[in-house]
């Protein structure tokens, strides 16, 4: 006995197929259609009917040959191949719960009791139910002799073929009719072929009985023929084109015929019904569904609505269904490359063990080259998702490049500028630098000016330092003060006031330390004590001013005769240096590239006195009284 595998019994894989070629052979039609799976999208790509009779393919070998062409034709695809529902038995097991391991063996005992033949011979597939009763188990079971089933693949000629698939009429009914009607709870199939009629019961949208019985179209066209007097090819065209069953062309004996027809189809229910008497209150529940060539005879479908009250309805056609929509005849040839493609939900198949095992190897070795095509797919997008995170760094580091070589151009640029600026500032600089120089010279006469109001001392010589530097230093001994004029009484000779210049060493007696400023000397008359304190308030007067950044009296040894003697009163004589604040046109601009983001500061006079330490006129002396 041959079971199929329990493994893919229980847990069932989609098929790795993308095309398989369903071929339904009857006694006067060869029906093929050629249906292909596209990641989930089912598609009927080709469909043909090849009527045998017509073509003159009488014999096998000829049946062979041609149906060899057209496999080619269409590119060898996998076959799946119908099994006529006479040759096999389908129907429901009821067997006691048990571990599934051990319902494989319960159901193969089934089968030899069903069959009644030896188990060497018998191919039998099955798949559970959704009903299952309390304490109990279902399995919709289909079982053929292993003989049949190799006689028709010897009768096809398609032994050398990759054959996907077996299955019977009855369950390929059922495939399609799920397909078409997948709402459907409650319905009954009847199909009408040349030779026999399938009659299919659903219950809950599954297979719950299958039969057959020897009376097709080709028995209405005997009886016919022999009514008639004529050949059976006159029978035919004759049933097809008249209605013997209403009207002037009615003819007794054949709806006789007819009326023995629908009894064997009502009592293929009847027994049914009688086993389930369960389902017999729903009976009226039951849709009646017709397939099949035999249903073209004009009258047929009327008479028995009529007469037997088998009110038989077309087959549905899904309008979602689109692509996936077989042509009127090859309900049967779909609802096969359904079950091969893996679409059907109660797939039974009688494939021999030998054919199954072939199968189940080369679908292995299709899920490996689909995995592995599923690899170089994901290695290929890595490698693009890489690539291109590359390529937009490659990009952004271009756009980076770019934008530096812009900023290194605009800076080229602006150096270049700013030079011509440079250079045009310091051609107008020496300008700008007099007329500061006139501006603080004017400010200085306004403040020497002011100092003057409510005090007795008055200046004697107000020269520019330029100037005044230019003459050689007059003689040490010429205006020196007495040593006690500010240390002793007020009797003693007034020494000259400290204002905290250093004096400069040796080395730096003949420079020159003329700076932007005024020298001026000032005689203050009066006591010794009297003249220091209006010193010293006019020197911390000056000092406060931010226009100097110096004043301090000037070192005796360089002092110049400029003055008119007539007007210097002895002891009381002093040198005042006026040096101006440093303003932004002294010194040359020192232009160079910034070197951080901080915006340049401008220079600005300093609000305070500068100190300059070098200076060669300091005397070391503090200038506070």
């Amino acid at each position: 006995m041959i079971g199929s595998d329990s493994m893919s019994r229980f847990f069932r894989m989609p098929s790795p197929l993308r095309r398989v070629l369903a071929l339904d052979g009857g006694s006067r039609r060869l029906k093929l259609l050629l249906a292909e799976s596209d990641f989930g999208h089912l598609r009927i790509l080709k469909e043909e009917m090849v009527d045998l009779r017509s073509e003159g393919l009488v014999s096998a070998a000829e049946l062979q040959a041609h149906l060899h062409v057209l496999i080619e034709e269409w590119g060898s695809p996998p076959l799946a191949l119908v099994l006529p529902q006479h040759l096999s038995l389908s129907q429901i097991i009821d067997l006691p719960l048990a571990p599934e391991s051990e319902v494989d063996k319960l159901i193969a005992d089934e089968t030899v009791k069903l069959s009644g033949v030896s188990e060497s011979r018998i191919v039998y597939d099955f798949v559970r139910t959704a009903a299952q009763p309390t304490d109990r188990q279902e399995f919709w079971v289909t079982i053929s002799q292993e003989g049949e089933i190799r006689d028709r693949i010897a009768r096809l000629g398609v032994e050398q073929e990759y054959i996907c698939e077996v299955t019977t009429t009855a369950n390929a009914l059922i495939a399609a009719y799920r397909a078409a009607a997948p709402e459907a709870r409650q319905s009954i199939l009847v199909h009408l072929g040349a030779q026999t009629t399938v009659v299919v019961i659903l219950l809950g949208g599954q297979g719950a009985f299958a039969s057959s019985f020897q009376m097709g179209s080709d028995f209405f066209t005997r009886a016919l023929a022999r009514l008639r007097n004529c050949s059976e090819e006159e029978a035919e065209r004759l049933r097809h084109e008249k209605n013997f069953l209403a009207g002037a062309e009615f003819s007794a004996d054949f709806a006789g015929v007819v009326d023995g027809w629908t009894a064997e189809v009502k009592q293929q229910l009847r027994e049914w019904f009688q086993k389930n008497p369960a389902v017999v209150a729903e009976a009226s529940d039951f849709v009646l569904v017709q397939s099949g060539g035999g249903f073209d005879q004009p009258g047929l479908l009327e008479y028995a609505r009529e007469r037997a009250s088998l009110v038989l309805q077309p087959w549905p056609q899904s309008a979602t269904a689109g692509d996936a929509t077989p042509g009127k005849g090859f309900e049967i040839a779909f609802g096969t490359a359904l079950q091969a493609l893996g679409y059907s939900a109660q797939p039974v198949s009688l494939l021999p063990e030998e054919y199954r095992s072939a199968s189940r190897k080369r679908q292995s070795r299709q899920r490996v080259e689909l995995a592995s095509f599923a690899v170089v797919v994901l290695c290929i997008l890595v490698l693009a998702v890489g690539t291109w995170r590359e390529l937009s760094l490659i990009s952004v580091k271009q756009a980076l490049l770019d934008k530096v070589r812009a900023g290194q151009e605009s800076v080229q640029i602006n150096d270049l500028l700013s030079g011509d600026l440079v250079g045009e500032y310091e051609a107008l600089r020496p300008i700008f630098a007099r007329q500061q120089n006139t501006i603080d010279t004017l400010t200085t006469f306004s403040l020497l000016v002011q100092s003057r109001s409510n005090r007795s001392f008055f200046y004697v010589l107000l020269s520019d330092e330029q100037s005044y530097f230019t003459l050689p230093p007059a003689i040490l001994s010429t205006n020196r003060p007495a040593k006690t004029n500010l240390a002793g009484p007020a009797t003693e000779p007034l020494r000259p006031i400290s204002l905290g210049i250093k004096s400069p060493p040796a080395a730096l007696t003949n420079v020159v330390p003329a700076r932007p400023g005024l020298i001026a000397e000032i005689c203050v008359p009066g006591e010794a004590e009297a003249a220091r304190l209006v010193l010293s308030e006019l020197v911390n007067g000056l000092k406060q001013q931010p226009l100097f950044s110096k004043v301090d009296l000037l070192s005796e040894e360089l002092r110049r005769n400029l003055a008119d003697p007539k007007m210097i009163v002895v002891d009381r004589h002093y040198v005042l240096a006026l040096d101006f604040a440093a303003s932004d046109f002294q010194q040359p601009a020192r232009w160079k590239k910034p070197s951080g983001t901080a915006p340049a500061r401008p220079v600005k006079r300093p609000s305070h006195p500068v100190r300059a330490t070098s200076d060669p006129r300091e005397t070391g002396a503090t200038a506070t009284p």
